[in-house]
């Protein structure tokens, strides 16, 4: 492999400043090892803790890689990307505690990660809160607290909303505490934009082990509605969420579903109109179904009676469909015990009726099912599609554009992996001589990379024909990211926890050891 001259020369300066006096301090404190980083669109975002900055990897299409330090704060919290990879975010706790007047704030830092690479907006925060939660549409993320905070005095049930598609403003960010039954925030989850009878809006459902707070996020400080889940002391455990906004044409069929763990209770939370004592954009209205066993997942589904709420019942191996409107439940026989479920409509043909299409998967049961939820082609019956495996599932990855029809599977054991193609029903097994393996999936949905941390092997398979090319690098690897080059091509950068951090670089379309580029002390570029 050829070694880049700019590590070369981060490794030059690193010497001479090693021999001046007069350096700054976080030359002394070492780096990240292992580093916290995560793939951004055009760059590989590393938090250099110490430094007090993120260093954005951007590779170009020599396969050299441009580092852009990026000053944060201190006491940063691992990163976070927006779902579009163009944000990267930066949570800081700042001084902690503030004696001084020049002592630093909390902030969270949102980075351009895609074009300018730079800072993009600071968004100063009162309390040094260490929870974060990133809207899947990228426009939001609510900074909360965690039970490892380590505050003297702490308010579980503080949020606070950062409108990322907005600058720093004395309303953004916007802090707020949600009223409380004696419960604190468990699980929060982001609603699409809802039809509601006071207009569209996008909803903050905040569980937690005693009742559920309603958020309309562009109004944050509007106040909540709060639905209490149980009046006893007994305490749920919130394990799972299902949103459906129903008709499009209506604004009184908005819904929210939750369960929760080992219990064979679901609660329907209808969003209706206000009544004149309850004034406001939406009435929440709790409703309890009770199923023969406690679910392990959910989700609103069409099917060919109209919009119902699947609940997977491993115990009685069978998929609940339950009438919203009047708690009316049915059963589709499954054969055998799954866990898991994801629709896959949008990739998968076979019914008549518009009616969806669902995944079923168990990390204990080596199977899946692809189950049509109304008439399919051929047939006056709902169907239930078995493919075996040899090893149980331990997760589903989904394979971006243009190759949308294919499922990753990860094993439970980590061992090898299965590329599902659901428009035909068939896994294709890969094996891997090791165990412990780690998968990244290209954006552009060409490759799967497989690695095992801690080890130099590293494999590029083709999802195209699924032909595997072996790579055996130089350096043992840390993780993996495939990211766009800056002229347009793609490229895999794998890092090496070693020294100020190393990387190898990989064309991304056409990865060969012969062009690879090995860089060295990347963490060695200078103070920001």
């Amino acid at each position: 492999m050829k070694a880049s001259s700019s590590s070369a020369m981060f490794v030059a300066c690193a010497a001479l400043i090693a021999g001046c006096g007069d350096r700054p301090d976080f030359w002394d404190s070492g780096t990240t090892s292992p580093p916290s980083a995560v793939a951004a669109e055009g760059a590989v975002a590393v938090l250099d803790a110490p430094a007090r900055r993120v260093v954005l990897l951007a590779p170009e299409g020599d396969l050299s890689l441009a580092a852009t330090p990026v000053a944060i704060g201190k006491g940063a919290r691992p990163l976070a990307t927006t779902p579009d990879r163009r944000t990267v975010l930066a949570l800081t706790r700042g001084d902690v505690p503030r004696r001084t007047a020049d002592a630093e704030a909390p902030a969270l830092f949102a980075i351009d990660a895609s074009d300018g690479l730079g800072l993009r907006a600071r968004y100063p925060l009162t309390d040094p809160l260490s929870g974060l939660a990133v809207d899947p549409q990228g426009t939001y993320a609510i900074v909360h607290a965690e039970s490892d905070d380590a505050s003297f005095v702490s308010n579980p049930n503080e949020l606070v909303v950062v409108d990322l598609s907005r600058a720093p403003s004395a309303q953004n960010p916007a802090p707020l505490t949600l009223r409380s039954f004696g419960g604190r925030p468990e699980r929060l989850d982001f609603t699409t934009s809802l039809g509601l009878p006071g207009g569209p809006r996008r909803l903050l459902v905040a569980e937690t082990d005693r009742d559920v707070a309603l958020l309309d996020l562009a109004n944050p400080t509007s106040g909540e509605v709060t639905v209490r889940l149980t009046s006893s002391s007994a305490r749920l455990t919130p394990a799972g969420s299902a949103i459906t906004d129903g008709d499009p044409a209506r604004d009184d069929d908005a819904r929210i579903a939750l369960r929760f763990s080992g219990d064979p209770n679901v609660v329907i939370i209808d969003l209706l109109p206000p009544t004149e004592a309850a004034q406001g954009a939406f009435r929440a209205s709790p409703n309890i179904v009770g199923l023969p066993s406690a679910p392990t997942d959910i989700a609103f589904v069409r099917t060919d009676g109209g919009l119902r709420l699947a609940a997977v019942l491993p115990q009685s191996k069978s998929l609940a469909l339950v009438d919203p409107a009047t708690g009316t439940s049915s059963s589709v026989a499954l054969g055998d015990a799954f866990e898991r479920m994801a629709l896959v409509t949008d990739v998968v043909q076979g019914t008549n009726d518009a009616a969806d299409v669902a995944l079923l998967w168990s990390p204990s049961r080596p199977l899946v099912a692809i189950v049509a939820l109304g008439k399919t082609v051929g047939k006056p019956y709902k169907s239930v599609d078995v493919v075996p495996l040899e090893t149980p599932v331990a997760s589903v990855l989904a394979v971006p554009p243009p190759r949308a029809h294919l499922r990753v599977l990860a094993t439970a054991g980590g061992g090898g992996f299965f590329v599902l193609d659901l428009s035909t029903r068939t896994a294709s097994p890969l094996t891997t001589s090791r165990p412990g393996i780690s998968l990244t999936l290209a954006p552009d949905g060409g490759r799967a990379w497989v690695h095992v941390p801690g080890s130099p092997d590293l494999a590029s398979l083709d999802l195209g024909v699924l032909h595997p090319e072996n790579l055996q690098l130089t350096r043992s690897i840390h993780s993996t990211y495939d990211v766009r080059r800056r002229d347009g091509g793609r490229a895999l950068v794998a890092l090496h926890a070693v020294g100020a951090l190393g990387a190898t670089v990989l064309d991304g379309r056409s990865p060969s050891l012969l062009h690879a580029r090995e860089h060295a002390g990347l963490l060695l570029s200078g103070a920001p």
